[in-house]
């Protein structure tokens, strides 16, 4: 019986990875987005911000 318990427990793991990975990558492309932005306007620097 206890198989069954190891079993549900790595595929409890494995959503919780997986769930994860997706979760990164999200954030990963909210961070290029939010990057590409910034250079756009001038990037991290206040001078000309908006005047490019």
């Amino acid at each position: 019986m206890w198989f069954l318990q190891v079993i549900a427990l790595l595929i409890v793991v494995g959503a919780v990875f997986y769930l994860g990975m997706l979760q990164g990558e999200s954030q990963e492309r909210e961070h290029q987005r939010n990057m590409r932005r910034l250079e756009r306007m001038g990037g991290m620097s206040n001078e000309n911000k908006y005047w490019r």
